[in-house]
């Protein structure tokens, strides 16, 4: 009785810790994520890209002619009115204190019209586009937002959200990879200097009103976020830290072509279709990457994916759907962690449904997802226990040599501003040789 008594109120414990934290994460798992998100099972292959530039980041200057391109499919396969709006934040994705008649031009919400049903496919399905700014939303400031998509007439039935970003650009940034300071992190890591010309911007104290944001690939977990400068010399602020700016450099994703559902490609093993399940496509067996020799992927895209379909002309509503198989050999389950399929085919995030499973029959972790025709990159990613950042070398192997592409966003909050402008936007491959 005494023992049950003292788990009982080291549980009560934890419970009120983890409430005082105010992790939302804990008690619900639909609250609205500022991040990219899709909530629904039926909705698919969300994509948000500026226009003319598919594999591109959502980004768009301010007071320009750029658009930004959203789509997804909706499984269920008939019309469904959809609405969205979109969320002005600050520079670490909580909502600001502005009203939306503050950042936002004419009405603050508009209609999906633009749709397709699905034509000659297995999986039926509708597809949505819509483009923004447009004659009924545009936005009027720069800074960090959430593109939100919901039911007709229920903001709280939430379908998707993505991030974007609208620049303002008042600076300039100049950004390296070079190797590491420390001996044993010179083969394995990569270390990202940068410096600011804040020429023309009226600041008054560098260290309180501009903080940089640096992203490596499309990952937010390993994000470097609040970076001050640290140190200022005339107009210029300096970024070079010694094993601050510092991440691991991973390998070059792993990739496999599902143009087409009639041939198998070099990374599919095969490819087998029946009225009561569709496609199913099985790759190779994947392996764990060796930890001394660096593999060049010249189908490396940085992890991300293309929707694209050889089989017919219109991908956006004639490419297909099939669940892909995952394999990848290993001698035991593991204790440290779980292991995760990762990239833009999960939306940079570590979800159950993306979570590979150890099948002790064969000796190995398998995982399935059900993609859309294209072509796409992907990791195998460790999420050690308790912990929210990924371990890209547990599997993939750590390089220095890897291309991987660095994002810089630098922010500015003037002294009594109310909220985070975003002056600059800054993207380079690391091309360390």
């Amino acid at each position: 009785m005494k023992n049950l008594l003292i788990i009982f109120i080291f549980q009560l414990a934890f419970v009120l810790t983890m409430a005082q934290a105010g992790d939302e994460d804990y008690f619900r798992e639909d609250y609205l994520r500022n991040s990219d998100f899709v909530y629904k099972d039926n909705i698919k292959s969300v994509l948000l890209y500026k226009e003319g530039f598919e594999m591109a980041a959502p980004i768009v200057r301010l007071n320009s002619d750029d658009k930004l391109i959203f789509s997804f499919d909706d499984l269920d396969g008939d019309y469904q009115k959809y609405e969205y709006t979109l969320i002005h934040c600050d520079a670490n994705w909580k909502g600001s204190d502005l009203m939306p008649n503050e950042y936002l031009e004419s009405f603050q919400t508009d209609y999906i019209e633009d749709f397709q049903y699905s034509v000659n496919t297995i999986q039926d399905y509708t597809h949505y586009s819509h483009y923004i700014p447009n004659d009924v939303i545009r936005y009027r400031l720069s800074g960090n937002y959430i593109l939100k998509v919901y039911t007709d007439g229920d903001p709280e039935d939430v379908v998707f959200t993505q991030r974007f970003f609208v620049f303002d650009p008042k600076v300039n940034l100049i950004a390296r990879v070079k190797a590491p300071g420390r001996v044993e992190d010179r083969r394995s890591k990569q270390e990202v200097v940068f410096s600011i010309n804040a020429e023309g911007l009226s600041i008054s104290d560098p260290f309180r009103e501009i903080f940089v944001t640096v992203q490596q690939n499309g990952r937010w977990d390993n994000a470097i976020t609040d970076l001050l400068p640290r140190s200022v010399s005339g107009n210029e602020l300096l970024y070079d830290y010694d094993g601050i700016n510092v991440f691991d450099g991973g390998s070059d994703f792993r990739y496999f072509d599902m143009k087409s559902l009639r041939y198998n490609s070099f990374r599919i093993q095969s490819i087998d279709y029946s009225p009561q399940t569709g496609y199913q496509v099985y790759l190779h067996p994947d392996k764990v990457k060796k930890k001394n020799v660096y593999e060049s992927t010249q189908e490396s895209m940085n992890g991300r994916f293309l929707i694209k379909t050889e089989d017919m002309d219109y991908s956006a509503f004639e490419g297909d759907y099939a669940m892909v198989h995952f394999f990848l050999p290993y001698d035991t389950p593991l204790i440290q962690g779980k292991l995760y399929l990762f990239g833009g085919l999960t939306h940079w995030q570590y979800l159950p449904e993306n979570e590979l499973v150890y099948d002790y029959e064969a000796g190995g972790f398998r995982a399935s997802i059900f993609l859309k025709q294209g072509f796409y990159n992907y990791h195998y990613m460790l999420l050690p226990n308790d912990s929210k950042t990924g371990d890209v070398t547990f599997i993939e192997g750590n390089f220095f040599d890897t291309n991987n592409q660095y994002n810089f966003y630098v922010y500015y909050r003037r002294m009594g501003g109310r909220y985070d402008q975003l002056i600059n936007v800054t993207s380079i491959l690391a091309h360390p040789n």
